[in-house]
């Protein structure tokens, strides 16, 4: 179906995308080309609001100027959820059809979970574990927690914080938002950054260097270990000279249950090793052997208590 701009008569517009939408031979084509019918006048959600209720109120009767794409007929009756569903092709989430509607589609892990997604089949996102991203119809995605590299064959935009990342063509990136901080890694090619607390527009950070912004204010640009940073992408975690207060505080990133450190002469004690998020809790049965700890079970998890 093609969008026509000239079309003064709105709920005649709404009434035949309704039926379009409800067609067997609906297209993802159709589906975006409702999106930009929707989003281009915010009178539009209104009316097709209204009008899905009639339909729905009416067993789903075609409404009047709709028959040219009068939907094939079914076995059930469609609803509002049918409809919705049919506006987000592969998962697509839409929030409630309002005069500032706007489509959505939500990508988040759990404890200890990984997940990869092609985005249009241009952007490639990889979610670490407790990793939320809000992806918005005509705006950057918004990391809201967790940790995501993000892999563009295009343009992208992201936000993370206060953080907002411009990514182009060709161009990898390692998003990580930390309660302390949200650290920006370009991994292939330059990144660009905008945060009111950097210098003059924005800043650019090249291949291999990482931006860490901290919550005081603070700033630091390093060029850390990239196979140690991306190792969680292939279910590992490896950790060279790291601090044992920084290994469990990765490590429980990864498990629903805590970890916590009661050892505090041990805090700083450095560990090399890999941890292998599928095992459990294989690292933490190690370490008595490496360090004077012992494992003590608590409610939550585990305590590692000095001997």
């Amino acid at each position: 179906m093609k969008y026509h701009p000239n079309t003064s008569n709105v709920q005649e517009r709404a009434a035949e995308w309704i039926a379009r939408l409800h067609a067997d031979d609906c297209t993802d084509r159709d589906r975006d080309h409702f999106l930009r019918w929707l989003h281009s006048d915010r009178r539009h959600a209104t009316v097709f609001e209204h009008l899905t209720d009639l339909w729905e109120m009416g067993g789903g009767v075609v409404l009047p100027h709709a028959a040219a794409v009068r939907p094939k007929e079914r076995a059930h009756r469609f609803t509002r959820r049918h409809a919705l569903a049919c506006l987000g092709a592969g998962g697509l989430l839409l929030t409630p059809l309002s005069r500032y509607a706007h489509a959505k589609r939500v990508l988040e892990t759990g404890a200890g979970g990984l997940r990869s997604v092609t985005l249009a089949g241009q952007t490639r996102c990889q979610l670490d574990t407790n990793t939320r991203l809000v992806l918005s119809d005509g705006r950057p995605a918004v990391l809201e927690k967790g940790q995501v590299v993000l892999s563009t064959e295009v343009v992208a935009h992201i936000s993370a914080r206060d953080v907002d990342l411009h990514l182009p063509v060709h161009t990898t990136a390692d998003i990580r938002i930390d309660p302390g901080c949200t650290d920006v890694t370009a991994i292939r090619g330059r990144v660009f950054l905008h945060d009111p607390r950097l210098p003059r527009d924005g800043t650019w950070i090249n291949p291999g260097q990482r931006l860490r912004i901290f919550r005081n204010g603070r700033m630091d640009v390093d060029t850390p270990d990239l196979d140690e940073l991306l190792s969680w992408r292939s279910g590992r975690l490896i950790f060279r000279n790291r601090s044992l207060r920084d290994v469990i505080a990765e490590i429980n990133r990864y498990t629903p249950r805590e970890i916590v450190l009661a050892a505090p002469a041990l805090a700083d004690r450095r560990l090399s090793g890999v941890y292998y998020v599928a095992q459990g809790d294989s690292f933490l049965q190690m370490l008595p052997r490496l360090l004077p700890v012992r494992l003590v079970p608590v409610t939550e998890g585990f305590k590692i208590v000095p001997v």
